[in-house]
């Protein structure tokens, strides 16, 4: 089998990976009960759902005829595109730790339940988006491995835009509910990486 043809294939099955995963945790751990307060979607997510459907149509073109993206091709190393499932592995081990470490804690949508606890533990001992960073990374691994501006690019700034407004939500939801502890573990701890100082 040609390199190109495993890159071809392997793409779709990445994104699928990561909704199958995704889906996995919403039906067991998405449900809306003892939600006291949560993010309304939005103008951004539906700017970031129209790009998705961009990203979405490039992966198929991509898959069926690459010869009709061919023109958005990037001139990345092989070694480099290779290294593209590394960094998608490591995105998938961060997310599935985050996930459990989350644990009940964990939904669909950035929301505040009944009870519920701050999580610093696990994952988020040393990022408090965790989750966020595991799916730029599954994410950013697509253009290494399509070496494809079209088909990576688009996923890439459709996470970016949907995650900034999550976290800006998200970080001001936990400080309204934990006040000073979470001001506290926000010293502690990166937003989307570890911090090193």
């Amino acid at each position: 089998m040609q390199t190109e043809t495993i890159f071809r294939l392997a793409l779709p099955l990445l994104i699928l990976a990561y909704v199958a995963h995704r889906g996995y945790y919403t039906l067991k751990r998405g449900r809306e009960e003892n939600t006291l307060k949560k993010r309304e979607e939005g103008l951004v997510s539906k700017l970031a759902g129209l790009i998705g459907l961009v990203s979405f149509v490039a992966i198929l073109a991509y898959v069926i005829n690459p010869d009709w993206v061919v023109w958005a091709s990037l001139p990345i190393p092989i070694w480099l595109r290779w290294a593209g499932f590394g960094v998608a592995l490591a995105g998938f081990a961060l997310l599935q730790w985050a996930q459990i470490s989350l644990g009940k804690s964990w939904s669909d949508t950035p929301r505040m339940i009944k009870d519920q606890a701050l999580v610093t533990s696990g994952a988020y001992r040393y990022i408090r988006h965790p989750i966020y960073s595991a799916v730029l990374l599954i994410q950013s691994s697509t253009l290494l491995i399509s070496s494809n501006w079209l088909v990576g690019l688009p996923w890439i700034a459709m996470t970016v835009i949907e995650l900034g407004s999550r976290i800006k939500f998200e970080e001001a939801l936990m400080i309204e509910f934990f006040g000073d502890e979470y001001r506290s573990y926000m010293k502690k701890t990166g937003c989307l990486a570890p911090r090193l100082f």
